[in-house]
């Protein structure tokens, strides 16, 4: 009896998701430019087309491009014209 109010109760073993936060859906219709150090003023960045039909990751390539910044070299790099990042299926130009 002990066994059943325990595991009616919930003690017994947790899911393997326990914790794991659920990925969040994408938003389609999001651009970010990154930069990396920085981007140079008056240039239009070159886009590069993400595929939201694909499942093209937005928010991996914003993160990549925060850590960029950190960069202790980022103080000789200087500036670069930039990436614009689209979801072209998406967002039809």
């Amino acid at each position: 009896m002990g066994l059943f109010l325990a595991g009616a109760l919930g003690w017994g073993c947790q899911s393997a998701e326990y914790g794991v936060q659920a990925k969040a859906p994408l938003d389609c219709k999001a651009t970010y430019v990154a930069c990396g150090c920085g981007c140079c003023g008056g240039v239009e960045p070159e886009v590069q087309c993400l595929s939201c039909a694909k499942g093209d990751d937005l928010q991996a390539l914003i993160q990549k491009d925060q850590e960029a910044k950190k960069d202790p070299q980022c103080a000789v790099m200087g500036c670069s014209p930039g990436t614009k990042y689209v979801y072209c299926d998406a967002n039809p130009q």
